[in-house]
This record gives structure tokens, C-alpha cells and sequence, in this order.
């Protein structure tokens, strides 16, 4: 196991690529009235939008850690209350890495782990910084991954 790696996972949070788009309705938020006067959006509107956003981006990222250990993976959410899901590295028999056109760019995936005898994913772990390396840590630590063929994932 790379060392490296399995230290950027051991505990993190969402990665600030990961909250891309959010950002981008910030701006066009922020600014948009400002370009355009006579937009459909008053400017207070704009602003609190804006700032509902901004808050958004920064109470996800604080409030929600990810662990990774030799036996389990753990998700804590802490806003608006306490929250702890995990799974045993052991047990994990598909990792889904979800992302589209926007966060390949970014190079950030949300990631869902089902474990065996469940048809939901047991963990969400959202934006995941270098996805790809991840789910590779995650197998060489002992997961399985089944692999999925087709549009529709269950």
C-alpha cells in the first residue's frame, strides 16, 4: 500500500473542486444583476441566493469528515445532527464512483459503497479528490468491486 496515498484518505473532507458548480451560481449570483440591470432577479434576491450558496458550500465542508481505516470506511456528518455511517473493508462488494462531464474536469467523484446483503449504498462520500486512486486503496486494502455494465447500476 502506498503510504502517500492511504495518508491523503485516512481522514479528509470534501475537496473544494468538488463544490465547482456551487461556486458558479455564487458568481452568477453575485454578479449577474450587477452585468445585466435588468434581469428577472432583483439584486437583495441575488444576494441572498448568493450567500445561501456560499453557506451551503461552507457548512458542507466542515460539518461532513471522512476516515479510512485497516478495517472501515467512515462517513460523520455532523449538520443539522450527528450522523455516522460505515462499512467494513471486508464486507464492501461494489465501489460506484459518480461524476459527470463537470467533476472529471475537476477531478473529484462523489463515491457509493455497498456491502453485501444491501441494495443501498452503505457510505456516500461526497467529492472525493482523485477518485480513481481512491477506489484502487480501497481495493488493495481488501474491498471487491463488482463490476456494472449498462446504464442502469442496481
Amino acid at each position: 500500500m502506498d503510504k502517500e496515498i492511504y495518508a491523503v484518505y485516512r481522514e479528509f473532507r470534501p475537496s473544494w473542486q468538488s463544490f465547482g458548480v456551487y461556486f458558479l451560481g455564487a458568481v452568477i449570483f453575485a454578479v449577474g444583476p450587477v452585468i445585466n440591470p435588468e434581469a428577472r432577479i432583483s439584486p437583495a434576491l441575488s444576494q441572498l441566493l448568493c450567500t445561501l450558496f456560499l453557506g451551503f458550500i461552507l457548512v458542507k465542508r466542515f460539518t461532513t469528515i471522512y476516515k479510512l481505516d485497516h478495517e472501515k470506511i467512515s462517513a460523520l456528518l455532523t449538520f443539522p445532527s450527528s450522523r455516522t455511517s460505515q462499512a467494513p473493508l471486508d464486507k464492501i462488494r461494489r465501489i460506484d464512483l459518480r461524476r459527470g462531464l463537470t467533476q472529471r474536469l475537476l477531478k473529484v467523484a462523489h463515491v457509493h459503497i455497498y456491502i453485501e446483503g444491501k441494495e443501498e449504498p452503505a457510505v456516500k462520500i461526497f467529492g472525493v479528490p482523485q477518485p480513481d486512486q481512491f477506489k484502487a486503496l480501497l481495493l488493495e486494502m481488501g474491498a471487491r468491486d463488482q463490476p456494472v455494465h449498462g446504464a442502469w447500476r442496481r
